[in-house]
């Protein structure tokens, strides 16, 4: 399929992936963690696809994307760390669909399962079972 055909989002990382292969999936998945209009939900299957067709290999687009996962998270981490928590919770609170109150259960629950939620649950909020 020829990426003009497709537009928005999914075509985008579509492009993005044809031109730098696998580390192009995991740029995309980088700026997921930063952006969260860009859903992974659109990247990751494509990046599936591409490897399907043969275009990367699978183990190569598992990686690129692993470490476009960490990296985003990672600069989001530093985001935080040098804005602090109050200046993030303002930041935070001019966002839509943002609510302080899911910031405070969320906190609440890191007290509460720290290191297991990280492990486990990379991705998923405090309602998640």
């Amino acid at each position: 399929m020829d990426t003009a055909e497709i537009g928005g989002i999914a075509g985008w990382a579509m492009e993005l992936t044809e031109r730098l292969g696998a580390p192009g999936a995991g740029v995309a998945i980088a700026l997921e963690n930063l952006f969260p209009p860009l859903p992974s939900e659109v990247i990751l299957p494509l990046a599936g696809f591409t490897a399907a067709r043969g275009d990367m290999s699978l183990v190569a687009a598992l990686l690129w994307t692993t470490a476009g996962s960490v990296v985003g998270a990672l600069a989001l981490c530093c985001v935080g760390a040098l804005l602090g928590r109050e200046r993030t919770v303002a930041v935070a609170a001019r966002l839509p669909l943002v609510k302080i109150s899911d910031i405070e259960k969320a906190e609440a629950w890191f007290a509460r399962h720290g290191v297991k939620t990280v492990f486990f649950g990379r991705g998923r909020g405090p309602h998640a079972r």
